[in-house]
This record gives structure tokens, C-alpha cells and sequence, in this order.
């Protein structure tokens, strides 16, 4: 079975810190070590990616959303992810399968489903940082923008359409540093909870989430263990 088709459509290739951690907006070269996918009880799937950014590995989690509750295409990840297809050179992404990843408490391995069409990949990593609030408390979130090919910055666009590669990249790059802030948040608010730590219990109640299933998809693979 297939798990993603890459589209060449105009529509769906066009492009909208100090450590090795990826804590702020903006543009990161990284090496995608092995990209995950999760359904939840509602067959809402998100890709999520174990990856390394200047000898720092660490996850990128839940932001990637390919399709919504009931299996219907959310279009914003749909060419998000397609994307990293295009830049890839992948047309056609096969479903994960069974494997494990160090990314458990203690780096401990955790059952995930990779998709192996894209593991250990070299990308521009473009993320933006996004603050909400739920159950009281104020999330964090690092989305995923898109991602430009490592060696030249060109977007998918510009593969597809063979033009003048990093283009795109350089007209993106006033948007680089944007952060989004929902549910009422400001910078003023946001600034002062990291200040103080990141306290809980300091923000309006909002919405639920359903729980992410256990994945199950083959044979077991160890992924990014060095």
C-alpha cells in the first residue's frame, strides 16, 4: 500500500538559535534521521521527525498534520509534506513500518512507524514557533513551514518547474523569524511565562485532543543509533 503520493501540481509545490537545539524561529540545515507517523482515535495522521541539527538529535513532534479527524486531507500538510517528497526525489512514500527510535525517556527505544522513503535526508528545515493555550496551560509549539533542498535552498517549486534555484528561499526569508500567537496570547504574556519558567496553570482552559494509537505496521527497524 501507498502511504503518500508526491504531487508535482503548481498548487501543491508552491511555497508558502545557538545550540543545536531548534527552540526559535527560523531556517535550519538538519538531517532527518527517521520521519514517524501517528493516527490518532480519530484517524487524524501527523508526521513527526526524529532529526539532527548540528550534532543534536531531538524531535519534532505533532505538527505536521496529513490528514484530519476522519481521514480527510488537511491541505496545509498535505504540501508541506510534499515538499519534502519533491526535494526528496521520492513520488511515492510507502507506508511506515514497525521500528524503534532512541526517543523515549532516558533514550530509551520507542515503537514508531517510520517512513523509510525519507530517512536520512538532508533539508532546510523552515520552523516557526507557536504559542496557544490548553487546559489552562500554555503550549509551545515548533510548526513546520517547509523545507528548501540542502545544497542550493531551492523550494519544490523550483525543482518541479527546473527554475533558478533559492529564490523562493529568499523571498520566504522575511517571514523566517514570525511567531504566532493564539487563544489571546501576546509576546508581552509569552515572554513572561518563559521568564518565569514556563508555569503551569497560567492560561485559559481550551480544547481537547484524542490520544495518539499505538502504531503497528511490520517488522521492527532500529533507526538512528550510532
Amino acid at each position: 500500500m501507498s502511504f503518500f503520493k508526491a504531487s508535482k501540481k503548481k498548487e501543491d509545490v508552491k511555497s508558502g538559535g545557538n545550540s543545536g537545539y531548534i527552540n526559535a524561529s527560523g531556517c535550519y540545515p538538519v538531517n532527518i534521521i527517521a520521519p514517524f507517523a501517528n493516527t490518532s482515535e480519530n484517524n487524524s495522521t501527523t508526521v513527526d521527525f526524529y532529526l539532527d541539527h548540528e550534532g543534536q538529535k531531538q524531535v519534532l513532534y505533532g505538527n505536521l498534520r496529513i490528514t484530519n479527524r476522519g481521514g480527510a486531507t488537511n491541505e496545509i500538510g498535505f504540501k508541506t509534506f510534499n515538499q519534502l517528497a519533491i526535494i526528496a526525489d521520492v513520488e511515492d512514500v510507502a507506508d511506515p513500518v514497525d521500528a524503534e527510535l532512541p526517543i523515549g525517556k532516558d533514550g530509551k527505544d520507542k515503537d514508531v512507524g517510520v517512513l523509510e522513503d525519507l530517512v536520512d535526508v538532508d533539508v532546510i528545515l523552515r520552523v516557526q514557533m507557536e504559542y496557544s493555550t490548553y487546559n489552562k496551560n500554555i503550549q509551545e509549539s515548533k510548526v513546520i513551514k517547509g523545507f528548501y533542498r540542502a545544497e542550493d535552498n531551492a523550494s519544490a517549486e523550483e525543482i518541479v518547474n527546473e527554475t533558478e534555484a533559492g529564490v523562493q528561499f529568499e523571498k520566504d526569508s522575511k517571514y523566517f523569524n514570525n511567531i504566532t500567537y493564539k487563544d489571546g496570547l501576546d509576546e508581552a504574556t509569552v515572554k513572561e511565562w518563559i521568564d518565569a519558567g514556563r508555569p503551569k496553570g497560567t492560561a485559559k482552559e481550551s480544547g481537547s485532543a484524542a490520544p495518539a494509537k499505538k502504531p503497528s505496521f511490520g517488522n521492527k527497524k532500529a533507526f538512528g543509533k550510532k
